[in-house]
């Protein structure tokens, strides 16, 4: 079960493009936090919630072996 917070968090990004697609200036903000940063919880809140988006819409990959 998703916890409220998470929730609250992921809403508030839901209409964000992908980080990929951030304009120059947002994506040096972000690198700049990310550098900042300790850990995930000292990220800004609108970096959290669009890492988590982004991971939440990341593709399946499947490992195929040549066995």
């Amino acid at each position: 079960m998703v916890s409220a917070g998470l929730s609250r968090r992921v809403e508030k990004v839901v209409g964000y493009p992908p980080l990929s697609e951030n304009p120059d200036l947002q994506r040096r903000e972000f690198h700049e936090a990310l550098l900042e940063a300790g850990g995930f919880e000292d990220l800004p809140e609108k970096w959290q919630a669009a890492i988590v988006t982004a991971e939440q819409n990341r593709p399946e990959l499947r490992v195929v072996r040549g066995d």
